[in-house]
């Protein structure tokens, strides 16, 4: 809150900081302007200045039609004008007053502001709603109605910041903290109280160094609504001679999708980290392991060496296991996404996750049946992995509720992993441990915890939804499920079973072998020749072009790396189908960048086998891909 010296500053930042302040206005402009209530300001004279998609849509009136025009040729009401006539004569007080325009009712109310750019000019805000059906007041009763509740997502209010004390509060003041604003105003110390205690003292001293200093100034802060629930909350206020009038908003939904970029980032940066490691640890694997077999099956029963060579195939077992868990942690592992409807999956899970003594369990289903896209099979067991009481957040818990329902994600962040829209939504809530750190239990797999909410968070989002965790320490742990919302699937017409394949005459088989690493290309040409295949090599998709191009006879299978120095693995078949459609593939790799390869979306007569494999595996695998 300090000032500089403006000389100081380059222009580079005088122009971003007009950047920010630019952005934050449009940002509120946004909001009002979507706001369901119909609002316009005006100028002293009483001009409109500027009204809202709402206000237009309620009198069916144009941009072009309020220029230059008072409020009281537009909607002819004394009962109007005194309203915005009381309102400036209360000091800033709103007032409020019931109108009848052609035969319509109207409730509006008026709040005198301060120009944005010029603190002199004293304007009005002007809310009107259409009020319900009956009778209007009597005209002695609408003297001085009470102040009408400005129905909008917001707080807005008045405060002495010598004593940090509410003088007036209207809005959403119940709906957002729970407390009326009679309670704001008769409670001395609330402007205080509101904030969460471990975000207060920071909150404080901003604002006490603020006092004093006209302008605008923002923060933003947790506060504790009367329920004990915690809620984000941004803060604008506007300090003038007058005092300090604010706006406050819950920007829950904000942080929550700012969140999530930060853990489809994490997530993503340690997915392709992990993947790169274990195509790092696979190759060399492959060659001690391939080697090591061939010279056990060589070694005779009684060779004292065989015992070494197995201790040193056991080694690299585990470290294939270890590369193996990194390589699950990337592997995308979703079903194919159908319409499920959650209702009935839910009354399917009742059945599998029983309450005891110590804990209860609630199932509620919504209301009416809610379809989504999802795997049913692989859902119902995320549902039961995420809802387990081995997780270490769920341990000590009494209560465990599992719901469902359609959501409407309305806040728009860049890069969030959901657009806004309507989605279905299936909520796991327990009274657990929880943990303080709950952005790593997406990561526990990599070091080798639980990996089923990693694993459950790939396959959602697969599907096009997005898995949110949210915990704090002995408060208990949030799953929230976002899914595609569907329709119920079409009933399809039999199909007739196809025609089994007409077997072809025997004849050996031709394979094409494309691996740029020597040690393992020699291994896999060594195994397949021992099986009687006639095998082609080659170290790139180039060179493999040029073996195929200058090839006689017919190749049957394609056995290649995915990732080749120059064309890919999967580029490399595309093109040779171009003149070879019944190639069969086999894709061999420890690592792929290639999603629809690592999601299992293999081209026609594609097979895949990751690294390390044995040599059993690969022979199994080649006949199969042959035979199918």
């Amino acid at each position: 809150m300090e000032r500089t010296d403006f000389e100081q500053w380059k222009a580079k930042e005088v122009a971003r900081l007009l950047a920010l302040v630019e952005t934050e206005r449009r940002y509120y402009q946004e909001i009002v302007a979507s706001l369901p209530v119909a609002l316009a300001v005006l100028s002293s004279d009483r001009s409109i200045l500027s009204a809202n998609r709402s206000f237009r849509q309620t009198f069916g009136l144009r941009g072009e039609d309020m220029r230059r025009k008072t409020i009281e040729q537009i909607l002819p009401s004394p009962e109007l004008v005194e309203c915005i006539r009381q309102a400036h004569l209360r000091s800033g007080g709103p007032s409020s007053a019931f109108l009848q325009i052609e035969g319509r009712r109207f409730r509006a109310a008026a709040v005198p502001i301060r120009n944005w750019d010029e603190e002199g000019d004293l304007e009005t805000l002007l809310m009107i709603e259409e009020a319900a059906g009956g009778e209007l007041p009597h005209p002695q009763a609408s003297a001085a109605p009470p102040a009408a509740p400005l129905e909008i997502p917001a707080v807005i209010w008045k405060a002495d910041p010598r004593t940090f004390a509410f003088t007036s509060v209207a809005g959403a003041a119940e709906e957002l903290l729970g407390y009326p604003a009679a309670h704001w105003i008769s409670t001395p110390q609330f402007f205080r109280e509101r904030i969460h205690p471990e975000d207060r003292a920071a909150t404080m001293a901003f604002y006490e160094a603020a006092v004093g200093r006209p302008g605008d100034f923002s923060a933003e802060f947790r506060a504790v609504a009367a329920s004990g629930a915690v809620l984000w909350c941004r803060e604008t206020i506007r300090s003038s001679d007058r005092g300090w009038s604010g706006v406050l908003i819950d920007i829950g939904s904000r942080k929550q999708l700012e969140r999530e970029i930060v853990a489809a980032e994490r997530t993503e940066a340690l997915r392709a980290a992990a993947s790169r490691l274990a195509h790092d640890l696979n190759n060399p694997l492959m060659i001690i392991t391939g080697y090591g077999e061939e010279l056990l099956q060589s070694l005779p029963a009684n060779e004292p060496a065989r015992a070494d060579v197995a201790q040193i195939l056991t080694a690299t077992e585990r470290i294939s296991g270890i590369a193996a868990q990194l390589l699950n942690y990337t592997r995308r592992a979703a079903g194919p996404a159908k319409p499920v409807e959650l209702n009935a999956l839910l009354a399917r899970l009742e059945e599998k996750i029983p309450g005891h003594d110590r804990v209860s369990v609630e199932i509620a289903p919504a209301g009416e049946a809610v379809w989504a896209l999802a795997d049913a099979a692989q859902l119902e067991e995320i549902l039961q992995a995420l809802a387990s009481p081995a997780r270490e957040e769920a341990r000590e818990r009494s209560r465990l509720s599992i719901s469902c329902g359609v959501h409407t994600l309305a806040e728009h962040v860049p890069g969030a992993p959901l657009a806004p829209g309507a989605y279905a939504r299936i909520t796991i809530v327990d009274n657990g441990r929880g943990t303080d750190s709950p952005s790593g239990v997406f990561e526990a797999a990599v070091l080798g915890k639980d990996p089923s909410a990693s694993r459950a968070y790939a396959i959602i989002r697969e599907w096009g939804g997005d898995l949110v965790f949210s915990s704090e320490p002995f408060r208990g742990s949030t799953f929230t499920i976002y899914l595609p919302l569907s329709r119920p699937e079409p009933a399809s017409a039999a199909v007739a079973p196809p025609e089994p394949p007409t077997p072809e005459p025997p004849r050996m088989p031709t394979i094409l072998l494309v691996e740029d690493e020597p040690g393992i290309r020699a291994l896999v040409r060594k195994i397949l020749r021992r099986e009687h295949y006639a095998v082609l090599e080659a170290a790139s998709g180039e060179e493999a072009l040029h073996v195929a191009a200058a090839q006689q006879d017919r190749i049957d299978l394609l056995v290649t790396d995915v990732i080749l120095p120059g064309i890919t693995g999967r580029e490399l078949a595309e093109k040779l189908r171009v003149s070879l459609p019944e190639l069969k593939v086999l894709y061999v790799s420890g690592f792929t960048s290639d999603e629809s390869v690592r999601a299992g979306a293999f081209p026609p007569g594609a097979k895949f086998l990751q690294k390390p494999f044995t040599l059993s595996a690969l022979v199994g695998k080649v006949r199969e891909a042959l035979a199918d």
